[in-house]
């Protein structure tokens, strides 16, 4: 196990990187599908049209 100053800046990398992810996924300027409502990254439901 790694100690001290290289563990907490690992975690916090990990942490900043998942954060950003998840800025991606809920980015403001995306709006979600018209047709059924999903997401920006997240898959379309089996009926829908828009997917592409």
């Amino acid at each position: 196990m790694k100690k001290g100053r290289h563990r907490r800046y690992e975690e916090a990398r990990a942490l900043k990187q998942r954060n950003d992810q998840l800025d991606d996924l809920f980015a403001e300027n995306e709006a979600p599908c018209d047709e059924c409502e999903a997401l920006p990254g997240q898959d379309h439901k089996s009926w829908c049209l828009a997917q592409s």
